[in-house]
């Protein structure tokens, strides 16, 4: 946001934005049945994702928001941001899908008029941190004044310690540049000061060496990431009570982080824990940043008062669906899913839900396969935990999600294959598009993102053989296309 309700000319974060674009990418954790699925295990009633209203602070190009209008054509979508060239290609995009659900307006958001109410979700994701302490001051109490009472809102921030190194890295970056006034010319000079510093070299110091990863990993990020997070002008990790603390004065609370597992404190020593244990729940959140030198957070927030207790309730996930996360379809990729720690019924879990992938499952016929499971086991067993039980230590281990209501996403392409509609707008631009469960997809290979551009429901396997042209060799063109419709598929790319 700029320092003024009115973009001047000269304004410089303004300027950023529309020399480098910020492209955006969609954030699974933002997504509205994430905070309802995290709020309803929590205690907590907030509006079905299937019909809510939905706010975006700095929703930049759309890239985030538009894939869950179109995939919740019940709810409502707002997004606001200051760069009127981000606007305009998030209306193009909308209207590119003819969406009616959702509006776009550039627009400072300390002008956001008081009339356009109350939201069941807002989400500030890449904004907290990198504006002008005169607009962030801003942002909780709007979030504050536009929440409905049973309302969460997502909020990301760059977080001490872990920033403390990244801010020394920052500021070599901004000194190197600080006489260049070209935002395409900064990312050049800070490119070469980046390979230059990366370099490997003898050191007699464990950290030198930290750095220069650190570098190395900065050498990777796109334009947009380098320009708009690394090289932004102002970027201000805060420490987790601070935040907190601005929470408390607008009337708000800390809910949850939006990756509960970041929560459990896994990979901690006995000792840490117990250590742990004996403090309240912000002290142990503030803690654990230290413990594991958190840089960044991505936390959700309620109205004060409307929960008294902060503990998660298994048998609230009873309406829920439940489908293998990304972490384990990565582990199964690299055939590290079997643990030897693992009890019978976790293995069992994680099998029965890569099966099924990409579909989810419901719980109550994960229930129906327990019992069976149950009664086959050996008599004298010890009694299983309730399915319920067993599924949301899963969930806070990070190895499957739960959802309120269930992706579209099939298994088998049908007769007239469809894709999922704002991947095949991204295709025609890029390879990387947002699937059914709001991640990010690189459909690299020719064939597949040709096919994806053409699976809009009206062609059928044949008329996709004959149009796939010279991306089919050899005589089985038909098992070619029947590949690449598999790996949609699994990519979660294609609707019934």
């Amino acid at each position: 946001m700029n320092e003024s309700p009115q973009h001047a000319p000269g304004d410089a974060l303004l300027d950023a934005y529309e020399e480098v674009a910020y492209v955006g990418r969609p954030n699974r954790n933002s997504h509205p049945d994430r905070m309802a699925t995290i709020a309803t295990l929590l205690g907590m009633n907030p509006a079905p994702p299937a019909s809510c209203r939905v706010l975006e602070l700095a929703c930049g190009d759309g890239a985030n928001l538009i894939p869950v209008a179109a995939s919740l054509p019940g709810s409502t979508f707002v997004g606001i941001d200051f760069a009127p060239s981000a606007i305009a290609h998030a209306q193009r995009m909308a209207a590119g899908l003819n969406l009616t659900n959702i509006e776009f307006l550039a627009l400072d958001l300390r002008a956001f008029p008081e009339s356009v109410g109350a939201f069941d979700y807002i989400i500030a994701h890449g904004l907290y941190s990198w504006v002008p302490a005169a607009v962030r001051e801003r942002v909780l109490p709007l979030v504050a004044r536009h929440l409905a009472p049973n309302g969460v809102a997502f909020v990301s921030y760059n977080t001490f310690p872990g920033c403390h190194i990244r801010r020394a890295l920052w500021e070599m970056l901004k000194y190197h540049t600080r006489n260049v006034p070209d935002h395409r010319a900064k990312l050049v000079a800070a490119r070469s000061l980046i390979s230059l510093l990366s370099d490997p070299a003898s050191t007699h110091q464990e950290n030198d060496a930290f750095l220069r990863q650190e570098l190395r990993n900065m050498s990777t990020l796109t334009d947009s990431a380098l320009a708009h997070d690394d090289l932004s002008e102002p970027n201000d990790p805060v420490y987790f009570h601070e935040f907190v603390a601005g929470l408390e004065r607008d009337g708000l609370t800390f809910l949850a982080e939006a990756e509960l597992h970041s929560m459990v404190g896994s990979g901690i020593t006995p000792r840490v824990r117990q250590a742990l244990g004996k403090m309240d729940r912000l002290t142990r959140e503030q803690y654990l940043d230290f413990v594991h030198f958190r840089r960044f957070r991505q936390s959700l927030a309620c109205r004060a008062g409307v929960l008294s207790r902060f503990v998660v309730e298994p048998s609230r996930a009873r309406p829920m669906h439940a489908s293998a996360s990304r972490a384990l379809l990565r582990l199964a990729k690299e055939g590290n899913v079997a643990d030897p720690d693992d009890h019978p019924d976790v293995r069992a879990l994680k099998e029965l839900l890569m099966a099924r992938w990409p579909r989810s499952i419901p719980m109550a016929e994960l229930a129906a396969w327990y019992a069976s499971r149950a009664r086959k086991s050996a008599e004298g067993a010890a009694p299983p935990a309730a399915i319920e039980t067993l599924v949301v230590r899963t969930y806070a281990a990070g190895l499957l999600e739960l959802r309120l209501q269930p992706p579209a996403a099939v298994a088998t392409a049908g007769t007239h294959p469809t894709a999922f509609a704002p991947a095949r707008w991204q295709a025609r631009d890029a390879d990387v598009v947002t699937n059914l469960y709001h991640e990010e997809v690189n459909v690299s290979d020719p064939l597949q993102r040709d096919l994806l551009l053409l699976l809009d429901g009206t062609r059928t396997r044949g008329q996709l053989v004959a149009e796939a042209g010279t991306r089919l060799t050899g005589a089985d063109r038909a098992g070619q296309v029947q590949w690449a419709l598999d790996q949609l598929a699994h990519a979660a790319l294609l609707v019934a």
